[in-house]
């Protein structure tokens, strides 16, 4: 059955994929031709080229001229680059990245408290002074925040979980900074000082608990934040940048 013509290149992409994981390919198959795709799927030769080229783009099939479509190792590069895409057009609404947020990093806190080792447990010690000391700096402190976050993420020895967190960490900091100077910073290093002790305690689930709190408290102050703003903002919407300001306000995890 032909699929509908309501976002058929998403459609397309998405029934390759399924393709793919459905037969089971290995690093280095050869995947059904661009003929075999159109008389399967139903849709057009360029429909079906499309997504190809988009998948080859992504790192997920090789194009060897000439002879075809060829699966390539698929890692966590791979999921990154399928992934990045969505955070950057949910960049604007805090709301939801921050969400996201405590179902990720609360399952890392929760790794982190069972795998870290002893050079994991340093950095995350290191990122945490480093944050109290300039915890009147918003700018350093927006920065170590986020340091800290991410030292956990590499101690849940999860490589996507890792990924995730240092994507947020390029999207969330700059908006720390904002936040820090409306909310402080004092919650945030309590709640660091206190996801710590048990990740260095080995409980994984008070880990977990304690990212959790952290990161639902973050999150109200985002839905007060949001509530006071005009509508077109309060939807999503990141004022824009003024051209010769100072570095961009601060927001914290």
């Amino acid at each position: 059955m032909s699929i509908e013509k309501i976002n058929l290149s998403d459609e397309t992409f998405n029934h390759i994929l399924a393709i793919i994981a459905a037969q089971g390919y290995e690093p280095g198959a050869k995947i059904p031709s661009e003929n075999e795709l159109v008389l399967s799927i139903g849709v057009s030769r360029n429909t079906v080229r499309t997504a190809l080229n988009r998948l080859n783009a992504l790192g997920i099939l090789d194009v060897r001229h000439g002879e075809g479509y060829f699966l390539k190792d698929i890692n966590v590069d791979v999921f990154s680059n399928l992934q990045l895409p969505i955070l950057l057009e949910a960049y604007s609404n805090l709301e939801t990245l921050t969400e996201f947020r405590i179902g990720v990093e609360s399952q890392g806190a929760a790794l982190a408290a069972a795998k870290a080792g002893p050079e994991d447990r340093e950095g995350m010690a290191r990122a945490l002074a480093l944050s109290a000391r300039h915890i009147h700096d918003q700018e350093r402190f927006a920065l170590y925040d986020m340091d800290f976050h991410l030292a956990i993420a590499r101690a849940s020895r999860n490589s996507i979980i890792f990924r995730s967190v240092e994507m947020l960490k390029a999207l969330y900091t700059v908006w720390l900074r904002s936040f820090v100077r409306v909310h402080g910073n004092a919650a945030s290093n309590e709640f660091h000082h206190r996801i710590f002790r048990d990740i260095q305690a080995g409980d994984a689930a008070r880990a977990r608990r304690s990212m959790t709190e952290h990161l639902t408290d973050v999150l109200r102050k985002v839905r007060l934040d949001a509530a006071k703003m005009p509508d077109s903002l309060a939807a999503g919407d990141l004022p824009p940048v003024r051209e010769g300001a100072g570095p961009a306000e601060e927001e914290r995890t």
